[in-house]
């Protein structure tokens, strides 16, 4: 059970990761259904990439590092839904 844990929370990992590498290079979301929702991508992804590391570095790493791992990359996941882009200045 434990290596079946253990294996989803790769693949899980290897998702996330792939996402916020693609989200960070491009700008644009991958995942069809967060498309019009995340305002910056690259805040998500760079969210996503740190959630990506704190599952796949899970059973070597101790809780509190989880923990605050974890809870800064929701943080920035969280922050990449908010709608406050820049808006580039009119060229004069």
């Amino acid at each position: 059970m434990l290596v079946l844990a253990v294996v989803v929370g790769d693949v899980m990992a290897l998702m996330m990761a792939v996402a916020g590498v693609l989200a960070i290079a491009t700008g644009r979301m991958v995942f069809p259904w967060l498309r019009g929702k995340v305002g910056r991508p690259g805040v998500w992804g760079a969210g996503a990439l740190l959630l990506a590391a704190t599952l796949a570095t899970a059973p070597f790493v101790s809780l509190g590092v989880r923990t605050a791992a974890g809870l800064s990359g929701l943080a920035l996941l969280g922050l990449g839904y908010a709608r406050g882009r820049r808006a580039t200045p009119p060229a004069e």
